[in-house]
């Protein structure tokens, strides 16, 4: 028994070299030989979310909600006394996949997503119309993917973060949103949104 466990511990192990990756987890990974950017991109994934919405010829958004933070906290406030259980579903099941997304490639969506994942119990349909335009946003930069060493006067190392916050943008609680980005070489690679804990 134990010379067999011994010959099994010997035994070489040989590995594969199947070149540098290029899918993980529904994302693609792609760089560039000469200027060494590494790019990572969820097209593959959209397309997929906007079929499965009946969306793929939607017309195209250049921002992912209204510039009014006023304006889409009340409308987000209109939830129904009784949801419709079949639009709930759906709208689960879409501001899930928008949740994959914006810890992904598209950081920029997570400040909405963050708001509309706040109704996964009491969504109607001005949530719904709120994460379809998520979707609209999403067909507009769908071949924009998120990259990292591609400027050229960009010192290898060097972090910028950037953070910001609201006051009291919340009606209901009267707390604030806050939200911070850090990039390294022109990529994002840590980002959040998200409420406080602390009342204004």
């Amino acid at each position: 028994m134990r010379q067999q466990f011994a010959a099994h511990c010997n035994k070489r192990i040989r590995f594969n070299d199947e070149g540098p990756a290029r899918w993980y987890l529904g994302t693609q990974y792609d760089r560039d030989p000469i200027t060494g950017a590494v790019s990572a991109s969820q097209e593959l994934y959209i397309n997929k979310l906007l079929a499965r919405w009946h969306m793929s010829d939607c017309n195209p958004t250049k921002i992912p909600c209204s510039g009014k933070l006023d304006e889409i906290m009340t409308s987000l406030q209109q939830v129904p006394a009784v949801p419709n259980p079949a639009q709930l579903k759906e709208y689960k099941e879409l501001v899930g996949s928008l949740l994959f997304l914006q810890t992904g490639t598209v950081p920029e969506i997570s400040w909405i997503v963050s708001v509309l994942a706040r109704y996964m119990t009491k969504a109607g349909e001005p949530h719904m119309t709120a994460a379809k335009k998520v979707l609209r946003y999403l067909q507009s930069r769908k071949k924009k993917p998120l990259k990292w060493c591609a400027i050229d006067n960009a010192l290898p190392g060097v972090i910028h973060g950037y953070a910001d916050a609201s006051f009291a943008d919340i009606p209901d609680t009267r707390l604030s949103s806050i939200g911070y980005v850090f990039l390294v070489n022109g990529g994002a690679i840590s980002w959040r949104s998200t409420k406080t804990p602390l009342h204004a």
